[in-house]
């Protein structure tokens, strides 16, 4: 197959997107596939293997999860390029296999929408299109704001807290589940944690559920006696676009976690997130504030 075009040829192309909680609904374009059906065409390009970026977004996933997903995605759409070229697939008999191959599946890894695009050079589309979908979203785009917020809390902390009393991301056992929490400190057999919470996700649906999913999670942290409703701080930022829906989401969620008995601050005020993760240090003993360094 050749993959020279003296004219604009019609190229259709979708784009991989890794997903590992179907429960929240978040994903993360890793990759992009692209076919030229009148030439019997077929591209794609995929992220790196190993992608920092995936997990500091996915703040409770282990990135051998990542890992694993883009080398089976990657040999998939191997073996399926090697099986084009052998069966000389082109026409619409290839539109017909890219329809199927990208039809939407309940996995991991998956495809979203089919789109379209003219082009001279199947491969300078194929790169354009990781460029614009996966290229921004990694490589030149800002940090995602949650992880900007933690670290810059964590780094606040760290200041302005004891020598030895630290904040650190934790995961916590609450029955048969391992919640992990940004900011914690154990204290004994429980532990007080603090979890910025931002609604800067891609639609209202996407925001109400990551609200959602922390307030379920803190729900089963108090309910199994491992962190005290009091003990709980979610630091919360208002939607930066302010728009009606965003703004109905973040309200519903506040008061969800006030319900809860959690305690609510805004992520700018930083001197009451501050007062609220040293205010039992006059209470412990030396032993206890090591000892809590240490879980």
């Amino acid at each position: 197959m050749s993959e020279l075009m003296n004219t604009n040829t019609l190229c259709m192309y979708a784009v991989v997107r890794f997903m590992p909680f179907a429960e929240t609904r978040e994903f993360a374009n890793v990759g992009v596939v692209v076919i030229a059906p009148k030439l019997g065409l077929y591209d794609f390009k995929l992220a790196p293997k190993s992608f920092k970026r995936v997990n500091q977004f996915f703040d409770d996933l282990d990135g051998v999860v990542y890992r694993h997903a883009i080398e089976g995605f990657e040999s998939e759409l191997t073996r399926i390029r090697q099986y084009l070229v052998d069966h000389h697939v082109y026409g619409q008999n290839l539109v017909d296999y890219f329809k199927e191959i990208t039809r939407t599946r309940e996995s991991v890894s998956h495809f979203g929408e089919v789109g379209t695009l003219l082009t001279t050079d199947i491969k300078v589309a194929t790169e354009q299109l990781y460029q614009r979908f996966i290229g921004r979203n990694f490589a030149e785009a800002k940090e995602y704001k949650e992880q900007q917020m933690v670290r810059s809390l964590r780094n606040q902390l760290t200041r302005k807290l004891p020598q030895g009393v630290r904040y650190t991301k934790q995961t916590i056992k609450a029955g048969m589940f391992d919640i992990s929490v940004p900011l914690a400190r154990c204290i004994n057999d429980s532990y007080r944690i603090i979890r910025p919470l931002a609604f800067e996700q891609q639609n209202v649906l996407l925001a109400m559920e990551h609200g959602e999913t922390w307030v379920s999670r803190l729900n089963k942290l108090i309910n199994c006696d491992v962190v005290q409703a009091d003990k709980a701080l979610v630091a919360v930022e208002k939607p930066s676009h302010r728009k009606l829906e965003f703004v109905k989401v973040y309200e519903d969620v506040v008061g969800e976690i006030k319900h809860l008995g959690a305690q609510v601050e805004n992520y700018s005020d930083t001197d009451k997130i501050i007062q609220f993760a040293a205010a039992d240090l006059a209470q412990e003993s030396i032993e206890t504030i090591a000892s809590s360094s240490a879980c």
